[in-house]
């Protein structure tokens, strides 16, 4: 794969098998490049840090709102982007990236755990279902 950041429409089967593993770490972005501003000075970063942690074992996914909604359901993020980081099958972290930056990404994810967002859907089990990776 050429790309760091995974697109779990394109990517699916490897995905799950990335995921699957006990100490994976997948780390996800949500949000809505077409209406929030945020959001679009944001996905360049994003992608770059991916690109960085690529051979460090970990999935990187971004899921706009409007692309990815079936990931979501009927959940909307109060704000955005919303970055959702996972250990394992352990949510680590449910956190709106209030400052858009590459060091405040960083800083999120080197924290062990930061979850002000408890009502998130479990995107990782959906990612990692049967049916979607088939």
């Amino acid at each position: 794969m050429s790309t760091a950041c995974l697109n779990p429409w394109n990517d699916a089967a490897e995905i799950a098998v990335r995921i699957a593993l006990p100490s994976a770490r997948l780390v996800l972005m949500l949000g809505a490049e077409d209406w929030c501003e945020k959001c679009r000075i944001f996905r360049p970063i994003f992608d770059a840090i991916a690109m960085q942690r690529a051979n460090q074992g970990e999935t990187w996914i971004w899921l706009d709102l409007e692309e990815h909604g079936e990931f979501l359901g009927d959940y909307i993020p109060d704000d955005l982007p919303l970055l959702v980081a996972y250990k394992g099958a352990q949510l680590t972290h449910a956190v709106i990236a209030a400052q858009v930056s590459a060091t405040t990404l960083e800083e999120l994810l080197a924290q062990p755990s930061y979850i002000e967002h408890n009502a998130l859907p479990d995107i990782r089990r959906r990612l990692m279902s049967a049916d979607w990776a088939v």
